[in-house]
């Protein structure tokens, strides 16, 4: 008797490690496909949580976007998120701020959004 594997909760948080880590490198699904050996519906499947990533596959997937392998295993608690479960990495508006930041060459430009980042989670805090 054969049994299917279904992808895990932690299968499904490395699918959207894999999407961020592609997006912040700056590559199409179909440049880190190639890269990777596979067509870019596999890897439309491994970011959505459809399809199992094999380890050799993700480790080739973490060199060509330049990640080290345990981002794609950061849990909740290491990101700092507040809540158990919540995974700051995992909100899509995240990670389009984070792919918009590493657009932005200018050093001194991504001080300054730091900067005012910092400003509001303050001005936020002090609300709380």
């Amino acid at each position: 008797m054969k049994t299917t594997r279904q992808p895990s909760s932690m299968d499904k948080t490395v699918g959207q490690r894999i999407r961020l880590a592609r997006k912040i490198a700056k590559l199409s699904q179909t440049k880190l496909a190639e890269g990777a050996g596979v067509t870019y519906q596999q890897i439309q499947k491994y970011e959505n949580g459809t399809d199992r990533v094999g380890a050799g596959r993700l480790f080739q997937i973490a060199q060509l976007t330049d990640q080290p392998i345990g981002f794609f295993f950061t849990t909740a608690n290491e990101t700092g998120a507040d809540a158990p479960g919540e995974d700051i990495l995992a909100d899509p508006h995240m990670q389009k701020l984070l792919g918009v930041v590493a657009r932005l060459e200018n050093r001194d430009l991504i001080f300054n959004l730091v900067k005012i980042a910092d400003t509001f989670a303050m001005t936020e805090d002090a609300a709380d």
